[in-house]
């Protein structure tokens, strides 16, 4: 489980994403982060379904073009790539 956002800027900047200058305000940068902002809401606070899953996730995220990324629905995410947890099924 990955609990701070801090702990998804190496991949989300890796994977070309623009990261807030204050990571703990994540939600406050929604309009000029949306990509991290979605990254950090698919990522923290949920069971990972492998080690470095947030890495390969990062990757998915950042690919999804600026006009596109708010709009996703987390079956959007999925059908993209993103590797996610459900209950019961980790």
């Amino acid at each position: 489980m990955i609990a701070f956002p801090s702990m998804l800027v190496g991949a989300a900047e890796q994977a070309g994403m623009k990261v807030p200058p204050d990571v703990d305000e994540w939600q406050e940068w929604r309009e000029d982060y949306p990509h991290f902002f979605c990254f950090c809401l698919l990522q923290l606070a949920r069971p990972t379904v492998y080690h470095g899953e947030h890495w390969d996730n990062a990757k998915v995220v950042a690919e999804i073009p600026d006009d596109e990324i708010m709009t996703l629905t987390l079956e959007n995410f999925l059908a993209r790539g993103l590797s996610y947890a459900t209950a019961g099924k980790v």
